[in-house]
């Protein structure tokens, strides 16, 4: 990364002022390298002076040290002013290899060109194989999509650890969505096949402190907010629905398609 001065539109700094703001900004740089740690380094330049440009140095990333030429021709004089705005968070690497993230800030004079400038520069190889780690480990994939596993070893414990997952932070106690809150709540558990467990209804309407006839009521309305693609209802047993047809009165006949598979 880089550090930049004056890039407000400020009065700039004057040439006596020089040494006084390059002694200033070497103490930032050890600073920023304390701070920050070993994987950082700062480096100051005085761009007036392009052999011999850096004046000061904290950490040991590049290998430079105090004397050291610029490190690009886009740092030489008539060719740095085309710089309009700091630049920062550019991807760079070192000689040997490793990956950098840098930032410079550039210190203008009074009449507004480039002299000097403050260079961040942070090895960001680690944190890239580290986030690399705790994606493979941890996925990036909604929560949501992932199996739901409870290791229950009842019905009843495995509606509550089940209710408990998809309202968060294990709320299934004494927590009894309503409404709009509980219509979503009985489709995310449908999503989640958690309704294809022979029993899982019941001990889910229990769970939320509501009837049976209720749950289903909250389910055929959730598979109705379905698009279409994923309207299909699961499969209800044959003889679950042989019974339906025997009772043979319409106006209270659950529709199959509103009773989770296996209830």
């Amino acid at each position: 990364m880089v550090l930049s001065l004056m890039e407000d539109g400020g009065r700039g700094i004057a040439e006596a002022e020089l040494p006084a703001v390059f002694a200033f900004l070497a103490r930032v740089a050890e600073a920023i390298v304390a701070t920050v740690g070993p994987d950082c380094e700062v480096v100051v330049h005085d761009l007036r002076k392009p052999d011999h440009s850096v004046v000061a140095i904290s950490g040991h990333l590049t290998g430079r040290h105090v004397g050291a030429p610029v490190p690009d021709p886009e740092l030489l004089p008539g060719e740095v002013d085309r710089f309009t705005h700091d630049d920062l968070r550019r991807d760079g690497s070192t000689a040997g290899g490793r990956e950098l993230l840098a930032s410079t800030v550039w210190i203008r004079n009074p009449a507004g060109h480039i002299i000097g400038a403050v260079c961040i520069n942070l090895d960001v190889a680690g944190l890239r194989t580290a986030r690399d780690v705790i994606n493979r480990h941890l996925g990036q994939d909604d929560v949501r999509g992932r199996p739901l596993l409870t290791f229950a070893s009842s019905i009843p414990e495995f509606a509550r650890l089940a209710v408990g997952s998809v309202l968060g932070n294990g709320r299934s106690e004494r927590h009894h969505p309503r409404g709009a809150d509980r219509i979503e709540l009985v489709r995310r558990l449908d999503a989640e096949g958690v309704f294809a467990l022979r029993g899982a209804a019941n001990a889910v309407a229990a769970q939320l402190g509501i009837s049976r006839a209720s749950l289903y009521a909250d389910l055929r309305a959730s598979r109705r907010e379905r698009p279409s693609a994923d309207s299909e209802p699961h499969a209800v047993p044959a003889q679950s629905a042989a019974r339906t047809r025997r009772r043979a009165r319409p106006a209270r006949t659950v529709d199959p398609a509103g009773r989770p598979a296996g209830s």
